[in-house]
């Protein structure tokens, strides 16, 4: 059956059908759930062929995720898999998923491969890095490049959805303070990873605005605990901002191990609304990112319907690890 052919048992006219398959923001919900619940009874479905010939496009996103970050649970990469799910039924699309693990040249060297020859519209590329080796086969794919969680400074091309962090290191610093903190530690961050190393940034301009020289960094990852266990004791720390909640997590277990109280002696907070945090001893105070809203914002410029970068804003999720304090 082709389109002609399925229009005319519809009712509808050839393009309202082709709209509600591939642009479904063209035709109302009503027109659009006729004509689909129409094909499923049916079991139509158009050409993908001719909808390339004519559109231009294989209504197929690409997703560059990155193995190495996470490791095996990736429980990051699921939450925003399963945003972009919603958005790929909204808008019937297919995806493309091109895992690749940075320390591995062999799924590096098939990642290069799958860049250069799938067809999809645009890549979404989870994690960018600096210095990045992805850059050269995403730049030859010749497709639309959408940064998620950060941004590459070589590809100013490239457009980018990303978290305002300044926004929430200076919640952070404001809440520790409130509560009492008086020296405090940002802890953890991965090197060449812009979404950490802009965190690392906010916590260095404005940790000194609200702690003056009673600010400390332990960069890297993953945690040195004994460096940890050491910095808390030293420096008289009682107050930790993770560079997202698995290094809050950290600093949360070498309490326990010092004894130290949390929160009457220590508060921590982190990013990410990790399932981890919320069984926590006590449960972890942590930011939500808006991440149903992001990937909206990813979909919407790789179909085109939007040009711009955008910076989205995360919300405070209170917790016993940092309560709200009382008015």
């Amino acid at each position: 059956m082709n389109i002609v052919e399925f229009a005319k048992k519809s009712g509808f006219s050839t393009a309202t059908v082709s709209r509600a398959f591939h642009e479904p923001h063209k035709v109302s919900a009503r027109t659009r759930e006729a004509i689909l619940s129409l094909a499923r009874e049916l079991q139509y479905y158009p050409d993908p062929t001719g909808r390339v010939l004519v559109q231009g496009r294989h209504d197929v996103l690409g997703l560059v995720w990155p193995l190495e970050v996470e490791g095996s649970d990736a429980l990051f990469a699921q939450r925003a898999l399963a945003s972009l799910t919603r958005q790929l039924v909204k808008n019937d699309l297919d995806l493309l998923i091109c895992p690749v693990d940075r320390t591995n040249q062999g799924t590096v060297s098939h990642a290069h491969r799958t860049l250069l020859r799938s067809r999809c519209d645009a890549w979404i590329l989870l994690y960018p890095r600096r210095h990045d080796e992805l850059i050269r086969p995403l730049k030859s794919s010749r497709k639309p490049i959408i940064c998620l969680m950060g941004r590459v400074a070589d590809c100013p091309e490239w457009k980018c959805v990303r978290l305002n962090q300044q926004s929430w290191i200076k919640e952070s610093l404001e809440r520790l303070r409130d509560s009492g903190s008086r020296n405090v530690l940002f802890l953890g961050s991965r090197p060449d990873e812009p979404d950490h190393e802009e965190r690392h940034t906010a916590f260095h301009e404005l940790a000194p605005i609200y702690f003056g020289t009673h600010a400390h960094f332990l960069p890297g990852w993953p945690i040195d605990s004994a460096s940890l266990r050491s910095l808390l004791k030293e420096k008289e720390i009682d107050g930790v901002i993770g560079v997202d909640d698995r290094a809050a997590l950290a600093a949360v277990e070498q309490c326990h191990a010092l004894g130290i109280r949390i929160p009457e002696e220590m508060r921590i907070v982190g990013i990410d609304d990790d399932p981890e945090g919320r069984i926590a001893t006590p449960p972890l105070s942590t930011f939500r990112q808006p991440l149903d809203e992001m990937l909206r914002w990813a979909v919407e410029i790789a179909l085109r319907r939007e040009t711009e970068s955008k910076v989205f804003d995360s919300e405070f999720v209170p917790r016993a690890s940092l309560p709200v304090k009382a008015k």
